[in-house]
């Protein structure tokens, strides 16, 4: 029989734990999308990045930031990404193009807001001018673009970084921008303009950010997919439970002031259990028939299609009560 002394032992053991800690962090790859500057309207993202939350739990994670929700879903299209969080529309327009997606939670509702250069006092100033979204395929754009033509006013919508958007108003190239807080708040705060609609005005109780993942991983995986829904939920839960804590985190990652976030916070909704407003997005997904940016299906075949896209099973394992 062999004979291994102690420092052979621990020798071997160490490698042993070096090669298999190796290819256990390969394996356990996280891949996960969501968008610049959105930590308010997806607070359990950022929560769950700044505190490691996911690696304490074995995964090595590849965080990738985007400018809107149409440039994640390209990268989810093309099997680049695991986990996103962006809005619902260009999820649904993905969905109906056959990128085949589960949403499985709740990111935020409403948080967004039409912001007016200060010569603007009304809807109907904006004709003929130009107006900073942030692209097509956005919440924020869908609510603009329904707003203008509830008005009957032509104006030009420009896709631009919304991080941007208050300085392009203060210098007078567009006269207005729509986005997500905390810029409107920041535009307001430094005196650049002025809050025109908030996006309850323009579409009271609406879906914004939604968690989700390609049906294909779901199906695959749904070890995983429980696992990485068990952490959001944490981070969930400590995002509303530690609100000066998730000021300055918000503070950090965005560089605007105290008073800037804490008034933006107060525009965003975040129900204690984060289900999808499915009735929410069937609306959305109607405007985006109408508008033709879904052209697959009809509307009469809505509510298929929303059932075929939400999947609340993981939220609703994780939250009942036994």
């Amino acid at each position: 029989m062999f004979s291994f002394g102690r420092k052979t032992l621990l020798a071997v053991v160490a490698v042993l734990m070096f090669f298999g800690l190796t290819i256990n962090a390969e394996a356990k790859e996280i891949r996960v999308g969501y968008l610049v500057a959105d930590q308010l309207h997806f607070p359990a993202i950022m929560v769950m990045k700044e505190r490691n939350m996911l690696e304490k739990e074995g995964y090595t994670v590849k965080w990738s930031e985007f400018l809107a929700g149409s440039y994640v879903m390209q990268e989810m299209a093309s099997g680049s990404l695991d986990f996103v969080s962006c809005g619902a529309v260009p999820i649904s327009i993905s969905h109906a193009q056959g990128v085949k997606i589960n949403i499985l939670a709740s990111g935020n509702q409403e948080g967004s807001a039409l912001v007016v250069g200060r010569d603007v006092n009304s809807i109907k100033d904006l004709e003929g001018k130009k107006i900073g979204t942030p692209g097509t395929g956005s919440i924020q754009d869908a609510m603009v673009a329904q707003l203008l033509k509830d008005n009957n006013v032509n104006a030009r919508r420009m896709s631009m970084k919304v991080s941007d958007m208050p300085l392009f108003l203060d210098k007078g190239e567009i006269s207005a921008f729509v986005a997500w807080q905390p810029h409107c708040a920041r535009a307001v705060a430094n005196n650049f303009g002025k809050i025109l609609y908030t996006s309850h005005d323009m579409m009271p109780g609406h879906q914004c950010c939604v968690l989700a993942a390609l049906q294909s991983t779901v199906k695959k995986d749904p070890e995983l997919v429980k696992t990485f829904m068990k952490v959001y939920l944490e981070a969930y839960k400590w995002y509303l439970e530690n609100p000066d804590e998730s000021c300055k985190m918000v503070m950090k990652a965005t560089g605007m002031t105290e008073d800037v976030v804490r008034t933006a916070m107060k525009g965003v909704l975040y129900p204690p259990v984060p289900y999808v407003n499915d009735k929410s997005i069937a609306y959305m997904v109607e405007g985006l028939i109408a508008t033709k940016k879904i052209t697959a299906i009809k509307k009469e075949q809505i509510a298929d299609f929303v059932n075929d896209l939400y999947n609340p099973s993981f939220l609703e394992a994780l939250t009942t009560t036994k």
